[in-house]
């Protein structure tokens, strides 16, 4: 998987995230928890970050199974 599409939290809309763009992936407080359900940020090589309605622990799983495909090329 070299890519995957996830759902903002402010605007409720799709986002295709290519996963060479991610530098890091940040899990959320418990407040942003409680109003939105699983959710977490995403944080991009250019410093932009995107805050989305997936759970920190499916995204990592994503970014996991990038890396796996980039060590098997």
């Amino acid at each position: 998987m070299l890519h995957n599409t996830y759902t903002t939290v402010n605007s409720n809309t799709s986002v295709f995230v290519p996963f060479s763009s991610v530098s890091h992936i940040i899990e959320c407080s418990e407040k942003s928890v409680e109003r939105h359900g699983e959710t977490c940020w995403i944080q991009f090589h250019s410093g932009k970050s995107i805050h989305i309605l997936e759970s920190f622990e499916n995204v990592t799983a994503d970014l996991e199974e990038y890396f796996k495909v980039l060590n098997n090329k």
